[in-house]
């Protein structure tokens, strides 16, 4: 991993636990929350990433009229999990996402609590500090699936509640940490076996993708076609094997509304 990167997200990360008792604001939306902290957060990588990549471009959660490039633009989460981070369940991470002609070429998503780094380069694999990573070979049938409930979006309240209904008897069981990063690291690591959440925006699964492909499993829109970088998308990630069961019994749902 690029040592300036991993600088820039430890020092971040520093700052980011630094906040004691952060300030919490609503953004306008149900259970919509943004912390001081985030603020800070994303003004220092803002700030390093722009002079350590001068000719970058920028697209985060917390930023306003920013619109994505086909040149090198980064597209940041300053933490990920923030209703997770002022209630201070420790399962937050801060995630920096790299793309080129509108493709991911980087990610990186580093969780501060337990000092790991997950880290892939188009081509180059995913890893876990030093640990190479691997999706699992689990079958539909056992798989433990990472999900995301969208509180943001009341429109999307039924549809949630209706894929829980209908994939439990089909899997082992669900999983929810309230981080979509974290969620994706574990499919990512092998710890689960996939994960949907039925819109989720860039900043949000940038990293992860890179991370979940690399690792040798697959993304994509719930709905049908790529992961696109340039707005929220019903985004799902996967192992290989159970991708297309998952993506057919996620489809199902949303056609019985």
């Amino acid at each position: 991993m690029n040592a300036a990167l991993a600088d820039i997200l430890h020092r971040a990360a520093q700052l980011m636990l630094d906040f004691q008792s952060p300030k919490v604001f609503d953004k306008g939306h149900h259970a919509d929350f943004v912390t001081e902290a985030d603020l800070a957060v994303q003004e220092f990588l803002l700030e390093e990433l722009a002079k350590a990549f001068p000719a970058a471009k920028f697209l985060a959660e917390e930023g306003e009229g920013q619109r994505l490039t086909d040149g090198l633009t980064f597209i940041i989460d300053p933490i990920d999990g923030t209703t997770n981070y002022f209630r201070r369940r420790r399962s937050s991470m801060i995630s920096i996402g790299a793309v080129e002609g509108r493709e991911p070429v980087f990610g990186a998503i580093y969780d501060p609590y337990r000092d790991e780094m997950y880290h892939a380069e188009k081509g180059r694999g995913a890893f876990c500090n030093e640990a190479r990573l691997h999706v699992s070979e689990e079958p539909f049938s056992r798989a433990v699936i990472g999900f995301g409930t969208a509180p943001y979006y009341e429109e999307l309240f039924e549809v949630t509640a209706r894929t829980m209904r209908e994939i439990l008897p089909k899997i082992a069981d669900f999983r929810r940490t309230g981080s979509a990063c974290l969620d994706m690291c574990d499919v990512a690591a092998g710890r689960s076996d996939g994960h949907f959440e039925w819109r989720l925006q860039p900043w949000d699964y940038c990293a992860a993708t890179l991370l979940v492909e690399e690792a040798g499993g697959r993304c994509g829109n719930i709905l049908g076609g790529p992961v696109t970088y340039d707005r929220g998308i019903p985004h799902m990630a996967a192992s290989k094997r159970i991708f297309e069961e998952f993506q057919a019994a996620l489809q199902s749902v949303w056609k019985t509304l």
